[in-house]
C-alpha cells in the first residue's frame, strides 16, 4: 500500500512529533512518503521518529534559524503547504495542529486527518495570540485572520475523516468545521517511564517546550512569590534566555535547560508534583509524568480534564494565573497525593499500543467505507 504522511513540521521531539513516529511504526511494513514543511530534527531524534527516513519539504528548510523563526511565516505557510500535490496513492494520513492538511491531492484518495487541534491564533486561542502580537489590534491582523479561517475551513472539506486527540479537541472540530470526528488519545511510552515509589525530593518540576501558550514564565513568576518553595525549571525554545534572566535573584528557581529523554524521566520520579500552566488539547507530557507515579497540578481545561483525576493523581486549578498557580502549590503542600502506584494505573490506559490498535482499526474500516 502507498501511503502518504503529512505533518505540519518537524522541529522538536514533543507531543505532536511522537504521535507521527507512533503511526510510522504502524505503517513501517508499507511505502510511505514522508511530507512537512521543513525538518530540523537532529540525528538522534530523526532516527527516532523518522526512523532515518526522508522528508519531502518546502523551501523553508532552507531559511536560516527556521526552528525559531518559523511562527513567522505562518502567511505563507497554506501557499507552500498546497505546493505538495499528491497523487498515486492510496491512503493520504496527516496530523496538523496548524496547516497539514492543506495540501493539493487527488480527490478519489482517502483523506484522514488525525487533528490535535484547529488551528489556535485564528480559532479557539485567538484573544490571547492577538493580545501578545505587536500587531494584534490592527486592521491588518484581523483580516489575515479572517482570510486564514476561510482557508482553513476550505480545506477541512477536503478531509473524509477527521481523528480528534480529545473530547476536547473533538468539539472544537465541530465548532471550528462542523464537522464529525471520532476521538482516538494520543499515544503515550508509558511503558519507559518507570514507576518511583521512593519519597519524592523537595522540588516541584515544570518542564516542556518554551513557547508562549505554555505559560512557564507564569509558574515561575509564581515561585518567585513562594522563596521557601524549590522549582525546577526545564525546557528550551525562543524564550529560554529572557527566562533565565527573569529568574535571576531567586535561587528557588533552577533552570536545567534541554534534556534527553531519559534525564528528563529521572527528574519527574523525584519531583513531588509537575505543575502544567498550559491550555491543552491533550498533554502528553501530563501523562508521561504520572506513569512515573508523580502527581499533577493542572488547569483545569482541554485534555488535563480527561487525563488527570482530580484528587486522586494530581489537583486541577480554576485560574489561569500565578495565584491560581500558587493556591494548588498550596492545596498539595496540605493535602499531598502519595498513592504512586494508583496515579500510574491511570497513565496506563493511554498506552501506545492503544493507540496503534485503535487508529489500525479505524484507517481500515474507513478505507473499506470509502473504496467500496
Amino acid at each position: 500500500m502507498k501511503v502518504a504522511f503529512v505533518q505540519d513540521w518537524f522541529n522538536a521531539n514533543g507531543g505532536a512529533e511522537k504521535v507521527a513516529g507512533a503511526i510510522l511504526d504502524l505503517y513501517d511494513k508499507e511505502d510511505v512518503t514522508i511530507y512537512a514543511l521543513f525538518n530540523k530534527f537532529n540525528p538522534q531524534t530523526r532516527k527516532e521518529i523518522l526512523k532515518d527516513r526522508t522528508v519531502q519539504v518546502s523551501v523553508l528548510q532552507l531559511v536560516p534559524f527556521i526552528r525559531k523563526l518559523y511562527r513567522y511565516f505562518l502567511p505563507v505557510m497554506p501557499w507552500l503547504m498546497k505546493q505538495f500535490r499528491l497523487k498515486g496513492y492510496d491512503l493520504i494520513l496527516s496530523t496538523s495542529h496548524a496547516v497539514a492538511k492543506g495540501f493539493s491531492s487527488d480527490k478519489a484518495i482517502i483523506n484522514i486527518c488525525y487533528c490535535h487541534t484547529p488551528l489556535r491564533p485564528i480559532w479557539d486561542q485567538y484573544d490571547d495570540y492577538a493580545a501578545s502580537h505587536p500587531l494584534g489590534g490592527s486592521f491588518f491582523y484581523k483580516a489575515f485572520v479572517q482570510y486564514l479561517r476561510k482557508w482553513d475551513l476550505k480545506t477541512s472539506k477536503r478531509v473524509h475523516f477527521f481523528i480528534a486527540n480529545s473530547i476536547h479537541i473533538q468539539k472544537r472540530i465541530l465548532k471550528s468545521y462542523g464537522r464529525e470526528s471520532v476521538v482516538i488519545y494520543p499515544p503515550v511510552r508509558v511503558d519507559k517511564f518507570e514507576l518511583n515509589e521512593a519519597p519524592r525530593k523537595e522540588y516541584y518540576l515544570c518542564a516542556g517546550r518554551v513557547v508562549p501558550y505554555k505559560k512557564m514564565d507564569m509558574v515561575m513568576r509564581a515561585f518567585m512569590q513562594m522563596p521557601d518553595k524549590k522549582l525546577v525549571v526545564i525546557g528550551d525554545g525562543w524564550g529560554a534566555k529572557e527566562f533565565r534572566n527573569m529568574i535571576k535573584g531567586h535561587p528557588n528557581i533552577e533552570w536545567h535547560g534541554y534534556k534527553s529523554d531519559k534525564e528528563m524521566m529521572h527528574y519527574m520520579q523525584e519531583a513531588k508534583a509537575c505543575i502544567f500552566a498550559a491550555k491543552e488539547d491533550f498533554g502528553i507530557m501530563c501523562v508521561e509524568v504520572q506513569a512515573c507515579g508523580t502527581p499533577v497540578l493542572a488547569l483545569d481545561y482541554g485534555g488535563y480534564k480527561e487525563t488527570v483525576i482530580d484528587g486522586e493523581t494530581g489537583y486541577l486549578y480554576q485560574e489561569q494565573t500565578e495565584q491560581g498557580i500558587r493556591d494548588a502549590v498550596g492545596k498539595f503542600e496540605t493535602d499531598p497525593l502519595t498513592d504512586f502506584k494508583v496515579i500510574r494505573v491511570n497513565a496506563l490506559r493511554f498506552s501506545e499500543e492503544r493507540f496503534k490498535k485503535q487508529l489500525g482499526d479505524f484507517v481500515a474500516d474507513s478505507m473499506n467505507q470509502f473504496y467500496k
